[in-house]
């Protein structure tokens, strides 16, 4: 647990941790010992979800997916493609009189 902290001293000598990955503080201390103790109730933190994005060539254009590699799709960095959304159905329109 806890994975992810790190104390610092701040300005005041005083101890501070903070989320590594965030940088927000959780707490101030006047001892080290204190600081870590704190560290290791906190929950570890997860890593950044990083958003899909599509694979470029060397000049910038896009990629194609290349259909002889089924389980690969050179078309997205990391080789998975995200899930499509569904699109809702549009409004039905009403009949006038």
């Amino acid at each position: 647990m806890g994975t992810g902290y790190e104390v610092e001293v701040d300005s005041k000598g005083r101890y501070v941790v903070r989320n590594s990955s965030t940088g927000a503080r959780h707490g101030r201390f006047g001892m080290q010992r204190q600081a870590k103790s704190l560290i290791g109730a906190l929950p570890d933190v997860e890593a950044p979800v990083k958003k899909p994005a599509r694979a470029r060539k060397a000049d910038g254009k896009l990629k194609a997916d290349d259909p002889s590699t089924p389980d690969v799709n050179e078309a997205w960095e990391g080789g998975k493609a995200p899930k499509k959304k569904k699109r809702k159905a549009p409004a039905k329109k009403k009949a006038k009189k």
